[in-house]
């Protein structure tokens, strides 16, 4: 019985293949009647043979100004942590010389030095 089916299902595929092989193809479209003529567009600018040189002549100068502007700034912020660190010292160097023993006060010689003396 499956044999049959087979045998039957097989045939008619073969039928439905060879009937398709030999059928008409179909009619191509035919084309409408052509439209207006558009408008002439503006020709083209001649290439400048120097453009890419002036766009690499730009862009390396570009980097070497965001270089420079980076560099600007680290040497600021640098700049600007060492005035700090300066300041943070002078004030501790102050106010260990601030420390006098009891009955003396500071006071400053003749070469700006700070020195203990005696009340």
């Amino acid at each position: 019985m499956k044999m049959k089916a087979t045998l039957l299902v097989g045939a008619f595929s073969l039928a439905l293949f060879m009937a398709g092989c030999t059928a008409a193809p179909a009619a191509a479209p035919v084309a409408g009647p052509a439209g207006p003529q558009g408008d002439t567009g503006a020709t083209g600018q001649a290439a400048d043979p120097n453009q890419d040189a002036d766009r690499r002549r730009a862009d390396e100068q570009k980097r070497a100004d965001d270089q420079r502007h980076a560099d600007d700034q680290n040497h600021a912020d640098n700049q600007k942590r060492a005035d700090d660190q300066r300041h943070a010292d002078d004030k501790a160097r102050e106010s260990r010389e601030a420390e006098c023993p009891a009955g003396e006060h500071i006071a400053t010689d003749t070469d700006g030095k700070k020195v203990c003396v005696r009340d």
